[in-house]
C-alpha cells in the first residue's frame, strides 16, 4: 500500500506543477496561484495563508505532525517555489525571497532521505537556492540550515 500511494502522490505532484506552470507560460499568474492555494489545501491540508505567514520553523513542526511528512514536505517546497516565481514576476522581491527561504528549508531537512536519484534532481536546485539566499540575509535560523546543507551530503 504505501509504495503504491507514494507514486500516486508523485504523479499528482507532477501533473499538478505541470499545470501550475501552463498557467504561468500563458501569462495567466492569477490562476496560477489559485492553483497553489488549492494544491496547498488539499495536498498538504494546510490553507495557503497559514503557510504564507508561517516561518519555516512553524513550517518544520507542521510538516512533523502530518502523515507523509517528507512527501508533504517537497510538495510544499515546490509549491513554495511556483510562488517564489509568480512574485518575482510582480517585482514582489520580499516575498520572492520568504518562499525561496521557506523552500529551501523544508527541501534541506528532507534532503538527507533522498535517494540519489532524487538528490541529483534536487542539488541544482538547492545550490542555487543557496546563491541566492546567502547573500540576502543573515538570519540566525537560515544560515544554519545553509550551513548544514554545505557541510552535509548537499552541495
Amino acid at each position: 500500500m504505501g509504495e503504491d500511494y507514494l507514486l500516486r502522490m508523485i504523479e499528482q505532484v507532477r501533473l499538478m506543477i505541470a499545470a501550475i506552470l501552463a498557467a504561468r507560460q500563458a501569462g495567466h499568474n492569477d490562476d496560477a496561484m489559485k492553483q497553489i492555494e488549492v494544491a496547498c489545501l488539499h495536498s498538504i491540508g494546510l490553507p495557503w495563508t497559514l503557510v504564507k505567514r508561517s516561518s519555516p520553523e512553524e513550517l518544520s513542526e507542521l510538516m512533523q505532525r502530518s502523515g507523509e511528512r517528507y512527501t508533504k514536505a517537497i510538495l510544499l517546497a515546490e509549491l513554495l517555489l511556483q510562488d517564489a516565481e509568480l512574485n518575482e514576476i510582480k517585482g514582489n522581491f520580499m516575498e520572492t525571497i520568504r518562499s525561496q527561504f521557506q523552500a529551501f528549508c523544508l527541501l534541506q531537512e528532507s534532503f538527507d532521505i533522498f535517494t540519489p536519484d532524487e538528490k541529483e534532481i534536487y542539488r541544482p536546485k538547492m545550490n542555487a537556492l543557496v546563491q541566492r539566499l546567502e547573500t540576502v540575509s543573515d538570519a540566525p535560523y537560515l544560515q544554519k540550515k545553509l550551513s548544514d546543507y554545505k557541510t552535509g551530503s548537499g552541495a
